[in-house]
């Protein structure tokens, strides 16, 4: 296993209980759209989550199609999601480890892959959007979630979510997204929805277990950076914390 995945394992192991609570993986307004679009689907059965996580989306799946599977590359992510689907009396949903760039599934078997704010772990992400069609039904659909980034602020803010996480490989801009999608060979790539989502620096910081040194030197980074790119990332409102800017894109692929 390469460097990059040993970082987002043990990230997942430390910071784990904290990703299952966070408002913005549990109760994001994206796992409504997610199940929308699943209900356009014709006779969706099987879904596949990858980089399930705490299995917030795969519980979100649960309620629009027959049997769903989240799949994960850290077995501590898995026992959390398991407990939680226990405790909330999923039945529905299997659980099951391993690299999203080399999916242990026969070819055209789900109706629908979800990958949503996980893929900028991916160090090879075009391979794993490539896995994913592979195991699409003909017809079938890929719903990706993630943070995008203005190009601007690209490498500006690739280098503070690394501080912050190092299991962060990189984050797109828009049409970065969509290029490595239409590159692992969906016949279709639309991008359905984009929105912003402002969260607090400090609970960032502290969703991800980020060292003092490691915060400060991001916030440094952030102060550092020309005004305009500033603008783009932070907002400042009159009362309360500084916030930072994430913007997040919902892509529909088809096989």
């Amino acid at each position: 296993m390469d460097n990059t995945k040993e970082k987002v394992k043990k990230q997942f192991e430390h910071a784990g209980r904290n990703y299952r609570d966070s408002a913005i993986h549990a109760k994001g307004r994206d796992l409504e759209w997610i199940a929308e679009e699943i209900g356009r689907c014709p006779s969706p059965l099987l879904a596949l989550d990858i980089a399930t996580g705490a299995g917030h989306t795969a519980f979100a799946l649960s309620r629009c199609v027959r049997r769903v599977v989240g799949y994960d590359l850290t077995p501590e992510m898995l026992r959390i999601a398991a407990k939680e689907a226990e405790q909330r009396g999923i039945d529905n949903v299997t659980w099951a480890e391993g690299d999203a760039e080399r999916l242990p599934f026969p070819d055209r078997l789900f109706d629908v892959v979800t990958c949503r704010i996980a893929a900028h772990h991916f160090p090879r992400a075009e391979r794993a959007f490539a896995e994913a069609r592979r195991v699409l039904v003909p017809g079938g659909r890929m719903i990706l979630v993630d943070n995008y980034v203005p190009e601007e602020a690209d490498e500006l803010l690739n280098r503070v979510e690394t501080l912050r996480d190092p299991s962060h490989f990189r984050v797109r801009t828009l049409s970065g997204w969509t290029r490595l999608l239409r590159n692992a060979g969906f016949s279709t790539v639309t991008v359905l929805r984009k929105w912003e989502t402002p969260v607090v620096l400090e609970e960032w910081f502290q969703r991800a277990k980020t060292p003092a040194h490691r915060q400060e030197e991001a916030l440094r980074t952030l102060r550092e950076a020309p005004q305009p790119t500033r603008e783009l990332l932070l907002l400042h409102p009159p009362a309360g914390p500084a916030q930072l800017i994430l913007r997040k894109g919902m892509w529909i692929a088809v096989r």
